[in-house]
């Protein structure tokens, strides 16, 4: 795939993830752009079905890499094709699953501890490798669904997975500093149509409105966030969710306070 000379032409982007149903918009949207996009994946069937559902876009380049990046393993394979490719424009971490099981006092905590194993540690390992390599003015973006807010029965252990993984995104904003790139938690609050959903009414929204959401948060805005997007019959808003601290300020200088004190 040739390059054109678009903001991202021959930046090189990584969707982790981007051979999944929305990835794939993604990874396009950014080759649209004339960007060149790593796409991680431990399937080399989905690699090559996502190669051959590109061949239709004529700009940027798809860089295809094997590898398992919920292992270290796979994280240092990632590293090293980063490393070997040139500087990272911006990153996206499209990588999920769903879980539904028993109730909360039912779920056996072997299982909760394999949900955790297959989602959130891989968020955590990705955060690593990816963030250090991304530089101040680029970005990091993370996919994220409705059950990071709101509760709902007989999905616990997926539910507290993505929880803990939207809290893993306000400690990195809360230590971001001025050579870490813009974060931004994009939270998925409805349904989405994509190739395997085809039969929701086109007023849902869809892979390709997640993609430009991400592309217009990257080419457009230089801040940290964590944002909502859905849309669905009557509604098409964006909101953004305020960073605010949840404590109050007395007892926030109360927590510093006893960390100074045992410092």
């Amino acid at each position: 795939m040739k390059q054109n000379q678009h903001a991202l032409g021959n930046k090189l982007v990584v969707v982790a993830g981007g051979a999944g149903e929305i990835g794939e918009r993604i990874t396009r949207m950014f080759l649209q752009q004339g960007a060149r996009v790593l796409v991680p994946s431990r399937s080399e069937e989905k690699l090559k079905a996502l190669g051959a559902s590109l061949k239709d876009i004529s700009t940027g380049e798809l860089i295809p890499l094997e590898t398992d990046v919920s292992t270290p393993q796979g994280l240092k394979t990632l590293s090293a094709a980063i490393e070997k490719e040139g500087v990272l424009r911006a990153a996206v971490s499209s990588v999920g699953t769903f879980w539904q099981g028993p109730s909360s006092l039912e779920v056996p905590v072997d299982e909760v501890h394999r949900v955790f194993e297959g989602t959130f540690f891989p968020y955590v390992g990705l955060t690593q490798a990816l963030i250090p390599a991304l530089g101040p003015d680029t970005h990091f973006v993370k996919l994220n669904g409705i059950l990071s807010l709101q509760a709902v029965p007989n999905v616990s252990a997926f539910g507290v997975s993505a929880t803990a993984q939207m809290a893993w995104t306000r400690f990195l904003i809360a230590e971001a500093t001025e050579s870490t790139p813009w974060i931004t938690e994009l939270v998925i609050d409805s349904l989405v149509r994509t190739r395997s959903s085809q039969t929701l009414p086109k007023e849902y929204i869809s892979g390709d409105d997640i993609a430009h959401e991400i592309l217009r948060i990257v080419t457009e805005e230089n801040k940290h966030q964590i944002a909502t997007i859905g849309k669905g019959p009557g509604d098409a808003e964006v909101e953004f969710v305020p960073l605010g601290s949840q404590a109050s300020e007395n007892n926030v200088k109360r927590l510093f306070g006893s960390f100074q004190a045992t410092g």
